[in-house]
């Protein structure tokens, strides 16, 4: 039997995370994040995956490929608050921006923050960078959707 309208237990979102790619649809994704954020009260995270190289036998890493990660990560940062800052002062928003670095894969990393941080919703792209990704549901998107503990807003 179903519950009554009184009966049925409403859902609070705290707490948004955005996932945010280079690729051409970020703008897209964090606007949804955005409106949605505003929409429910909810504080907000974007973060960017980074992808650290691969390190030597034995566990340490080559100096050029420390230098090169540093770099990516600094670019990773710099995506972030060009794309954010921007908006969210329009917006009149504050949004949390955070580098992850990769530990499994990316949709696993992304999994992992959620849970960790006690996200209540993720708004993630179902586009990836390659045409061949975006022909399909994207795999990172994919795989965040079946396996995150908490709703997924899938924007294509």
């Amino acid at each position: 039997m179903e519950k009554n309208a009184d009966e049925r237990a409403l859902v609070t979102v705290k707490r948004i995370l955005t996932p945010i790619d280079r690729s051409g649809y970020k703008e897209k994704i964090l606007a949804y994040a955005i409106s949605l954020g505003k929409a429910w009260g909810a504080e907000l995270t974007a973060i960017h995956v980074f992808e650290p190289g691969l390190g030597i036998p034995g566990g340490r890493v080559k100096e050029k490929e420390r230098v090169r990660e540093e770099e990516a990560k600094r670019e990773a940062e710099i995506l972030l608050v060009q794309l954010i800052d921007p908006l969210a002062r329009k917006e009149g928003v504050n949004i949390r921006k955070e580098v992850v670095e990769e530990s499994d894969s990316v949709a696993k990393s992304i999994i992992d923050y959620a849970k960790k941080n006690d996200m209540d919703v993720i708004v993630i792209g179902t586009k990836g960078m390659t045409a061949v990704e975006g022909f399909f549901l994207g795999s990172v998107a994919n795989n965040v959707i079946h396996h995150a503990h908490c709703p997924v807003f899938a924007i294509r």
